[in-house]
């Protein structure tokens, strides 16, 4: 061995892409079949369709423990029961604004969660996480074509 130090090698640290600007699908394996898992820290609290309008409490109540059930399911057993993402230029001009004024209008699209007839929650979507975004119990962020017209 020579008197020279060795210089040890570190190992690159490469930047990983913003979880908000790659949205992985089900597709993925290292996400198909996996349950989805809930997170609350971007709820919207103001605007049109802020979870604060959940005033009633059976409502509430309701709307939680469907999410539990959810819960147990994939992003594909979801899409089979009607969930579906949405992208930013098929949402209402109000639910366009709301994600500017809000800083999420930086993401392709929306994950829009059926929970029963016209009520929904939307999330923002990447691998088997739902980031919770809104509660629209009308179906007024992505309103859907009304049949025969």
């Amino acid at each position: 061995m020579s008197g020279k130090n060795k210089k040890k090698k570190v190992p690159s640290i490469e930047k990983e892409p913003s979880p908000s600007k790659t949205v992985k699908f089900a597709t993925d394996p290292d996400v198909r079949g996996k349950p989805i898992s809930w997170r609350f820290s971007s709820v919207d609290r103001g605007g049109p369709y802020s979870w604060a309008a959940l005033e009633d409490p059976a409502t509430y109540k309701a709307v939680i423990q469907k999410l539990s059930e959810i819960e147990t399911l994939s992003e594909t057993d979801l899409r089979q029961q009607g969930s579906h993402p949405i992208e930013l230029h098929k949402l209402s001009g109000e639910a366009q604004q709301r994600l500017r004024e809000i800083h999420h209008d930086d993401i392709d699209s929306i994950f829009s969660i059926r929970l029963m007839g016209a009520v929904r929650v939307h999330c923002i979507h990447h691998l088997n996480v739902m980031r919770v975004l809104w509660y629209d119990p009308e179906h007024q962020v992505c309103p859907a074509p009304l049949k025969n017209t």
